[in-house]
Order: structure tokens, then sequence, then C-alpha cells
């Protein structure tokens, strides 16, 4: 629940947008001008990528203590493992 409110308090952009334009990209879709659409899908998945690193991080490392070494180079190595799925996804 905890994870929940943290989600909605810092990716609530995030989440908006990845909605948003994910209906853009749905509705546009078999359009001939894809141009609308590759755009959105890409902003949805960026802002997906965002909200499910959050998660990912979140489920396995917890609240990061950045004082810990570990914790940050955990953290950046789920950013760069998350932003490789959804670039080449």
């Amino acid at each position: 629940m905890q994870m929940i409110k943290r989600l909605l308090r810092y990716y609530h952009v995030e989440l908006v947008l990845a909605i948003v334009m994910m209906l853009v990209a749905l509705a546009y879709t078999f359009e001939p001008s894809q141009l609308v659409s590759a755009i959105a899908r890409k902003t949805a998945l960026a802002s997906a990528g965002l909200v499910f690193y959050y998660v990912s991080r979140y489920l396995k490392v917890g609240v990061i203590d950045w004082d810990e070494e570990w914790r940050k180079k955990y953290a950046i190595a789920i950013l760069f493992y998350t932003a490789i799925v959804f670039a080449f996804g």
C-alpha cells in the first residue's frame, strides 16, 4: 500500500502520460499517418518504463538510503536494464 502511495505521489505525471498516450496510440494505429501514433507509443513506453523501474526498485531494494553504496549501484543497474528493455521492446 505504501508503494502505491509513493507511486502516485512521485510518478502521477508519468502515469497520466502513459494512459493518455496509450489511448492516442490505440486510436491512431490504423491511420495512414503513423507519426502521431509512433510518438504516442514512445511516450507511453517511456512513462511506463519509469513506473516499472520505480516499482521494481522499490520491491527489490526498498526505500533507497543514498548513503549506502550498493543500493545506489543496484538502483542504477535496474534503471539501465529497464531502459534497454523498453527501448528495444
